[in-house]
């Protein structure tokens, strides 16, 4: 037990003797530069293309549509298996006179 409040002491005291790392002296004049500098653009993860992302949520949209409609021709035309398959479980129950 000892040694873990040693280390703990340790780590806190390590901490005694930090100072603030001192900044480039010419950086707010690279960061002024920067700023007033005509043509310079953000960065490519920033710039925004319209197109893609139109695109694909058209092609969500026509998926999600067409998903819709596949479904709805399914369920139309199989109404009668879940009784089909209810009388085939439950058969077996039919020779049995309660």
């Amino acid at each position: 037990m000892q040694t873990k409040e040693t280390w703990i002491d340790e780590t806190l005291n390590s901490l005694d003797g930090i100072r603030r790392a001192p900044a480039d002296p010419d950086l707010y004049l690279k960061v002024q530069a920067r700023a007033i500098l005509p043509g310079k653009t953000t960065s490519g993860l920033w710039r925004t293309n319209y197109w893609p992302i139109a695109a694909g949520l058209a092609f969500l949209i026509t998926l999600n549509i067409f998903g819709t409609l596949y479904y709805q021709q399914g369920q139309t035309s199989s109404l009668e298996v879940p009784t089909a398959v209810a009388t085939d479980y439950l058969s077996y129950l039919s020779p049995i006179n309660l």
